[in-house]
């Protein structure tokens, strides 16, 4: 349970590198672990679905299920193992990853998959249910018809239906049927099956009745049947994309392009090859034409159903801007600078003056709910002249069109219906034309202002005869983003959103803070800004995502400035994702923004790089510790690494022990720039200190917590001030030991044979640094080590052990040194299993965790090696990961599970149905939790008579011990032959 353990790629985390204060992660680091982790995971999938096409299913899971734990996000990897335990009858674990799937996809069989095992697991009623939500969602499938009888007989319906986008309403039913569309009644008596009339196409709901009461899978969605998915751009000199509906797969759909009186009907009939969706079993069909077969002038693309395709419209300057020659991008048409070109007011004569008064502009295309907490939220704002203008971008919801029109008619707000969807930007625009020099807010119809939060926006605007724009924080806006502006924030409630807007508004008032951009979630936008600069750039940036970044770079260019509103934090529950077609949209309109606007990715970049809003973020994030100490009874401090293993584990045991008697808890772990507070339960990205330079700011902070007790888990790859935490806090330090970090440079007491090293004299520590180097990077020799530690640990509060064997070694080393005994988790374990007699079988043997060097890796290999030379009946299952995989598989006597959560150990162990476990550790373990694992496992356990791990086992009676350095030969026998 040392930092040892993380010295290969490890379960949770990339693997700690060597820096000035030790083991620290850099972003690189991240990169090439995920690299290298992806490429496993890769492999292993290519060679699951290999597995499958040749008919072995045993190898068909082992690959398969590695490649899920290594990739447990990757659809299409949990989907191709779910179909693989479905072929096993592993029902449970079929029916959980299906469920996975479905829940996030839209995906045929997943539902189906689901269904089949619920079924075989007995729980009849909730595969029916999930079956009819197949149903009634999708196509129906030749393959899945004995399934469809087979669930119509158990729902208790007079029969089944189903349809797909070629509008035919399949099923079956022990009579003539009633069929009514949106509830009109199309045909009063029809036999199975039935061509729908054209209504079909426009209608949400078909309802299919025998003698008044449903078949199974009525009423049918609609439209989630016509739901479509695809993109087109201009590549090569050719319009091309690709299509396909995920509710109807087989279904070959067709594209319209319309471009000045022209129209074109293709046929996308073409898999698109080139093309990897984000979900299972996808059949997007490719198209692809000529531009010198189309119109000039802008191309509309859509779908039989007139759905845009992603990327629709496409006007002459994005072809101009995307069209390539010879590989290369063109210049766009018009060699007018953009900013300047695109800088003209929009239909105005002459420049138009800042008027009083604000209209806040919300295009609104689907979800009433969160459009009218949006628009209730501007309603109740008390600013002069407020006008709250809604564009109803055609809406396919009828509920939220009525809604709008009723407070329309109110009087509350202005509206502007759309006949047809043209699209965020189009729909902006359509509400930005009606400013008239005033300023305007943009806002997302799923952003929730806060109580008086328009007001303090607008406020920014005034700041500065220059500010342009200004943008608000909120969980969900690129670089103005909080918690975490590196990944995705889960949406706040509205309680906790209100608390956030309380604390950045409680904030010290700040300087200006220029941005690259603005974000159009919630953009307030200055009158004669927007009249000067002109409106966003429908042409270009029809469908959105990038259209607020162009409109702040040609106000840049004019001379107006971009600001964040620091005091203001705005709730964005955030858009449905699109998928890959978001992402080829994303990537597409970013290449156009930096062809238009050189430079603008490097002006990101470095606004990033530079982070001048962390002090906010940072100052938020203190707020809101200090606010929950004052609900708790009292304060630990734990200092620990970052690189997981054992001891993540005793820490999050000992903050839930803590937590759970009321008291707050604080990590604090290593930062490239110093130290990270990581406040359980609250902030644990921002609260980052520079050392040694914000020392003091570090201790004042901790002061204010009034810390009762601090821990001493690892310093590993902390500044080395850290060591004076306890002391200038007035605090002595609670030392938990995990590891012999305290007197051997090398951690965990492995010398250069990569042995177990006896422990010796100085001289010979010293001899073992100067030929493998220190981990702990800090320059003092051995005897320096020891000293230092000796005077830290005498004057500890209390040093914590797990076991006698760890508190005779400390002894050892720092005569008279008190070390108390305390078990690091509670050792309740089931009985364990008998070892199976062996009666001509094979023997299979778990070696659970991350097996390193220090961890055994050349026992086990010398062992796979030795079975395979005496063709022993005798397999080991690593159910984890190790240093080199591919040559321990080569031996044909290891299978290699991949790295899991903790949270999968016991299952994975108890999965391959192993018959003893084994720890081959070669050095002396101070806990070991892949025993506590294995006996969860109810395995026994074979360990070298060293360290934790043999004392653990021989107090338990729970397995057995070996003497270390017994032949490899010897041990095989052993493993092979052991009864009890």
């Amino acid at each position: 349970m040392d930092v040892a353990e993380s010295a290969s790629p490890p379960t949770n985390r990339p693997p700690p590198v060597q820096s000035g204060y030790g083991h620290v992660v850099t972003a690189s680091d991240r990169a090439n672990w995920q690299r290298w982790h992806d490429a496993k995971a890769q492999d292993a999938y290519r060679r699951g679905t290999d597995a499958v096409h040749a008919g072995e299913t045993a190898a068909a899971l082992y690959w398969l299920g590695r490649a899920a734990r290594m990739a447990h996000r990757d659809p299409n990897v949990i989907f191709a193992y779910g179909m693989a335990l479905l072929s096993a009858g592993r029902w449970e674990e079929a029916a959980t990853r299906m469920a996975w799937v479905a829940k996030r996809f839209i995906i045929r069989k997943a539902l189906v998959g689901q269904a089949i095992a619920l079924s075989n697991l007995g729980r009849m009623d909730e595969a029916v249910s999930v079956f009819a939500r197949m149903l009634s969602h999708y196509a129906p499938a030749d393959e899945v018809l004995p399934w469809i009888r087979l669930f119509t007989s158990h729902s208790g319906r007079a029969g089944w239906c189903a349809t797909g986008n070629d509008g035919v309403l399949r099923g079956e039913a022990i009579g003539p049927v009633a069929i009514a569309l949106d509830g009109t009644p199309v045909i009063g008596a029809a036999s199975l099956p039935f061509d729908l009339p054209e209504e079909w196409r426009q209608a949400a709901s078909l309802s299919v009745e025998y003698d008044g009461k449903p078949l199974y899978g009525s009423p049918i969605d609609l439209v989630a049947i016509r739901q479509v998915q695809g993109f087109a751009t201009i590549r090569a000199h050719h319009l091309e994309g690709w299509i396909w509906y995920p509710a109807d797969p087989d279904f070959t759909p067709h594209v319209l392009i319309r471009g000045k009186g022209a129209r074109y009907d293709l046929t996308a009939d073409q898999l698109e090859q080139g093309t990897r969706l984000e979900k299972p079993l996808a059949r997007p069909r490719h198209f692809s034409i000529a531009l010198d077969d189309l119109p000039k002038g802008e191309i509309v693309i859509e779908d039989r159903y007139g759905q845009a395709l992603t990327g629709s419209p496409i006007g002459p300057a994005v072809i101009g801007l995307l069209d390539r020659d010879a590989g290369q991008l063109t210049p766009a048409p018009d060699k007018t600078p953009p900013a300047i070109r695109k800088g003209r007011p929009h239909s105005h004569a002459k420049p138009v003056e800042r008027a009083p008064g604000c209209l806040v502009v919300i295009p609104a295309y689907r979800d009433l709910t969160l459009t009218r907490s949006c628009i209730e939220a501007v309603l109740a704002e008390t600013v002069a002249g407020l006008e709250c203008l809604v564009i109803d971008d055609g809406s396919p919801e009828p509920g939220l069109s009525a809604y709008l029109r009723d407070i329309a008619g109110q009087g509350r707000i202005t509206l502007i219906r759309h006949k047809r969807n043209l699209g965020f930007t189009a729909s902006a625009n359509a509400g930005l034309s009606r400013a008239a020099g005033r300023d305007v807010v943009l806002l997302n119809s799923d952003a929730i202002i806060p109580a008086k939060g328009l007001s303090r926006l607008l406020a920014w605007l005034d700041r500065d005869s220059f500010i342009g724009t200004a943008t608000p924080f909120s969980n969900d806006a690129s670089i103005l983003s909080y918690p975490s502006v590196t990944r995705p924030n889960a949406t706040p409630d509205k309680r906790t959103a209100t608390s956030f807007d309380r604390i950045f508004a409680s904030l010290p008032r700040s300087g200006l803070i220029d941005l690259p951009t603005g974000n159009g979630f919630c953009m307030a936008i200055r009158g004669d800004c927007l009249a000067q600069t002109g409106l966003l750039d429908v042409e270009v940036f029809a469908q959105g995502y990038g259209e607020e970044n162009d409109f702040c770079c040609r106000a840049s260019i004019l001379g107006w400035r971009h600001v964040a509103a620091t005091d203001v934090f705005v709730r964005h529950v955030g858009s449905v994702s699109f998928g890959r077609t978001r992402t080829l949209l994303l990537e597409r309109n970013l290449r156009m923004l930096n062809l238009l606007h050189p430079g603008y990715d490097e002006s990101v970049t470095r606004f990033i790089e530079a982070d001048p809003l962390f002090s906010i973020r940072r100052n938020a994030g203190l707020v809101r510790m200090i606010a929950r100490r004052k609900a708790a009874a009292s304060c630990l401090v734990m200092v620990t690494h970052d690189s997981g293993g054992g001891v993540e584990r005793v820490v999050r045991h000992r903050r839930e022990v803590a937590e759970a008697e009321g008291t707050q808890v604080l990590i604090l772990r290593p930062h490239l720039k110093g130290c990270r507070i990581e406040d359980c339960g609250g902030d644990t990205t921002n609260l980052v200190f520079s050392l040694p330079g914000e020392w003091l700011d570090l201790v004042t902070v901790l002061r204010r917590m009034k810390p009762a007790r601090i821990e001493w888990h690892h310093l590993l790859g902390h500044a080395p001030v850290m060591h004076d935490l306890a002391n200038a806090l007035e605090l002595r330090w609670d030392i938990v030991l995990h590891d012999y970090i305290w007197f051997c440079p090398r951690i965990c007491l492995v010398g250069p044979g990569d042995h177990y090293c006896g422990e010796p004299a100085l001289a010979g520590c010293e001899s073992c640094v100067a030929q493998q180097g220190s981990l702990i990077d800090n320059h003092l020799t051995v005897a320096e080590l020891v000293a230092q530690s000796d005077r830290i640990l005498r004057d500890a509060n209390r040093v914590v052990a797990g076991t006698h064997d760890l508190q005779r070694r400390m002894r050892r080393h720092f005569s008279g040194l008190t070390v108390e005994l305390q078990k690091l988790e509670s050792e309740s374990y089931p009985a364990v299993k008998p070892i199976r007699p062996l009666d001509g079988g094979r023997r299979r043997v778990c070696v659970p965790g991350a097996i390193g060097r220090e961890k055994g890796f050349d026992i086990l290999l010398q062992l796979a090696q030795d079975a395979a030379q005496r063709r022993l009946p005798l397999d080991y299952v690593v159910v984890g990961y190790t240093i080199d995989d591919e040559r321990l598989m080569a031996t044909g006597h290891v299978q290699i599970s991949g790295e899991y959560r903790e949270e999968e150990a016991i299952g994975l162990i108890e999965s391959f149905e192993c018959d003893l476990g084994l720890i081959p550790s070669v050095w002396p373990e101070t806990w070991c939790f892949a025993l506590s694992n294995l006996w969860q496992a109810r395995l026994k356990a074979v360990c070298f008579d060293l360290g934790a791990q043999s004392e653990r086992i021989q107090s338990s009676g729970r397995g057995s011990v070996v003497p270390l350095g017994m032949p490899v030969s010897l041990l095989s026998n052993v493993l092979l032959h052991l009864s009890h």
